[in-house]
């Protein structure tokens, strides 16, 4: 009865705290991959099959190993039931599935009604920057399913017949998301070789799992075997061997842990396990110790491993963490404290928490460059849409050049018409051919792809540099179109010269972050005139385009105090759609002290 009580009463803690981990799943799309899984979605239901050929690029050489056809298939078929909002929601609901079942795994293991929901809602919160819509969330439930079947074996409820689910989950997440899969492995491996190891230190007494091992054993391998029953087979059990390359860790999912990681969540996970196991020492269980050695070095080698070393520590941290906050409380001051006020305390948690959560949802709420932006639609900021539309509306003809980030998006909406250049199916490319794109600005590569390829357009993301310089430069090629997300250029041939002769910017150079290079140009009145009419044209309807405002607002700021009005107006505007700039804040307090000082001399023009 009193057991009842207490679990009743951590309750709203636990409801609190999987609310709080849906939450953080539910923002805007925000990353390219989203396109381009839909888009294999379509093309496997639409030709039913599976694709081993690439067919949405004109560059990619090698195999494609589409280790997450199942998980496409069904995606693309509830997108189309459901649209965007219904696969955030759906998203969401499996992530926090999954660290439930987690919860109820570390449960499982000793760690409480009240430890173990707060242990798994920092794991989420750790796990969160890998919450995309996209078949890895697939690795997140069965990771979940595996901690939470061999927990409850583990502690004899269910009996050894658990055991006979991995090898068909094992097929499911080798068809699902079969990149991922081998963690499904690496933990049934952990699983063996830690309860063989406990089961030496301790022998068995009785019923109890020690006497599962072998079974253990035998459905690890049968997992194995099942693992090659999907369309590439070999390839996609040895697939996380292509991010050996040492070319992935200019990919900022597949970058070691940095400095930034080891002082926050995740360095704090690592560190907390690392002291409890190390407390624990004289009944160290080798399970846990193979579990958070094996996939805590992973995590540290690539985030993109993160979400399951967090999962796996609340289990192993869950109980230890339990029994350490056991002994403080068992102290008669402690005990007295908690037996009057414990509901009340629990209580407060859960309100810490579900406040927490609004504060870090919306603390950058407005902020333009926001990635993780709550909501149930597209942050379609991050997303050439004004540039593809160009393309679209002018019928321009590739082989279509485009920068790596925006590939997926152009797979959705240009293929079949247009293929890409490269884009985040990156196995697909190989190493000599990505080490050559991420120099593509460099002359000789540029003109070396003209000349294999034959680009007559390119679609180029803003990057922090100036990677387009050359292209300015080039009377080749022409900027036809830019906004804040990407320019378009098209190469000066015959197909392209009207288009070129309509939408030709002659002055503007948006990739050059420096806006000095149009001082000579807004010395002369009419020079100037022409690039303030290039700008406001490249305005139109797009209220997003920042960079532009800025431009107009250095432009006329510099071309005399008649304009300072002008130049305040589009600085306004800016910091409207920018509130975060401090630059942008700084430039109007210096145009309104200059109009002040204007209309004391009576020299500006109102």
């Amino acid at each position: 009865m009193a057991a009842g009580r207490r679990a009743r009463s951590a309750a709203p803690l636990t409801a609190i705290l999987l609310l709080a981990t849906f939450c953080l799943a539910v923002f805007d799309i925000a990353e390219h991959d989203y396109w381009w899984h839909l888009a294999t979605g379509k093309y496997i239901l639409g030709h039913r099959a599976v694709p081993r050929a690439d067919v949405f690029s004109y560059t990619a050489g090698l195999p494609w190993v589409a280790h997450y056809w199942l998980a496409d298939a069904v995606g693309y078929a509830l997108y189309r039931a459901v649209g965007t909002p219904g696969m955030i929601l759906l998203n969401a609901s499996v992530i926090t599935l999954s660290f439930w079942l987690v919860l109820l795994a570390a449960r499982a293991s000793g760690g409480g009604r009240i430890v173990a929901p707060v242990v798994a809602f920092v794991a989420a919160f750790a796990a969160r920057p890998r919450f995309y819509v996209r078949p890895e969330t697939c690795s997140f439930l069965l990771t979940a399913l595996y901690l939470f079947i061999f927990a409850r074996w583990k502690r004899g409820r269910g009996g050894n017949a658990l055991l006979f689910l991995f090898p068909p989950l094992q097929c499911l997440w080798a068809n699902s998301h079969g990149g991922g899969s081998v963690t499904g492995l690496l933990l049934l491996a952990c699983f063996t070789a830690g309860e063989g190891l406990n089961a030496m230190r301790r022998p068995p007494r009785g019923a109890g799992p020690d006497r599962g091992v072998a079974l253990l054993s035998a459905s690890a391998l049968a997992a194995f075997a099942l693992s090659f029953a999907n369309p590439n087979t070999y390839r996609v059990v040895f697939y996380f061997l292509m991010s050996r390359d040492p070319v992935f860790r200019f990919i900022a999912e597949w970058r070691r842990m940095g400095a930034a990681d080891v002082l926050g969540v995740h360095g704090a996970l690592l560190a907390a396990g690392a002291v409890l196991l190390a407390r624990s020492w004289r009944r160290t269980d080798f399970t846990d110790l193979a579990l958070f050695i094996s996939l805590g070095a992973l995590s540290v080698d690539a985030p993109r491993t993160l979400p399951f070393f967090a999962m796996a520590s609340v289990p192993i941290i869950s109980p230890r963490l339990r029994e350490e906050l056991s002994q403080w409380s068992s102290r008669p001051p402690a005990r007295a404290l908690w037996r009057r006020n414990g509901a009340r305390l629990e209580l407060a948690a859960a309100c810490a928490a579900a406040c927490f959560t609004v504060w870090f949802l919306f603390r950058d709420a407005g902020r333009f460059g926001r990635d993780y932006a709550f909501g149930l639609g597209v942050n379609w900021k991050l997303f050439p849409v004004q540039a593809v539309d160009f393309v679209e509306r002018n019928r321009v003809e590739g082989p279509v050049f485009n920068s790596y980030g925006i590939g997926g998006y152009l797979i959705w909406r240009l293929y079949p018409r247009e293929r890409v250049f490269v884009d985040g199916r990156v196995e697909m490319y190989g190493t000599e051919f990505l080490k050559a794109y991420m120099l593509y600005w460099r002359p000789e590569i540029w003109e070396g792809y003209v000349a294999r390829y034959g680009i007559s357009c390119a679609i180029i993301d803003r990057e922090p540099e100036y990677t387009t310089r050359y292209l300015d430069e080039n009377p080749a090629w022409a900027l036809v179109f830019f906004d804040d997300r990407a320019m378009v250029y098209l190469r000066d041939i015959p197909r392209n010269a009207e288009l070129i002769r309509r939408y030709r910017y002659r002055f503007i150079r948006p990739g050059d972050k420096r806006f000095a290079y149009l001082n000579p140009l807004l010395a002369d009145p009419a020079t100037a005139a022409a690039v303030t009419d290039e700008l406001k044209r490249s305005l139109g309807d797009e209220r997003w385009n920042l960079n532009s405002r800025l431009m107009l607002g250095y432009c006329y700021a510099r071309m005399g105090r008649a304009y300072l009005p002008l130049a305040l107006e589009q600085y306004r505007l800016a910091a409207w759609l920018m509130p975060e700039g401090r630059d942008i804040r700084a430039r109007i307090a210096r145009i309104e002290n200059e109009m002040a000082s204007a209309r004391a001399g009576g020299n500006l023009v109102r």
